[in-house]
């Protein structure tokens, strides 16, 4: 039995660069939204009171951050370099966020859109 690994991204960027072989090339960058795991206190046991006063306060704080808008953070989790020729035969052509649903089953991956 292959396993099989499926998860959903985000177009998160598109770059023009220059491949030294290919000459120029399309960098296109998915990312996954996940919730942001809540902060760890760790005290000792006389200030186990203290800790518990002080978490909700910490976990408002880490929520606040601009990185983690909503209690979520974004992963990356696949760059994908395609030649200039390539991008031009793809049709349609992902855009800034764009869903995307990856699957890796075995040494296959398949991407596609949502």
């Amino acid at each position: 039995m292959v396993a099989e690994v499926v998860f959903k991204a985000v177009v998160m960027s598109k770059m023009f660069v220059q491949d030294p072989v290919e000459g120029e090339a399309i960098k296109i960058e998915l990312s996954e939204d996940r919730a942001m795991p809540p902060p760890v206190i760790v005290s000792r046991s006389d200030e186990s009171q203290i800790a518990r006063e002080v978490a909700p306060i910490v976990q408002q704080v880490v929520r606040s951050m601009p990185f983690a808008a909503h209690g979520r953070i974004r992963v990356p989790r696949l760059t994908l370099w395609l030649t200039r020729d390539e991008w031009d035969r793809l049709e349609p052509k992902p855009e800034l966020g764009d869903e995307i649903q990856v699957r890796v089953t075995g040494s296959h991956i398949e991407v596609t859109s949502l």
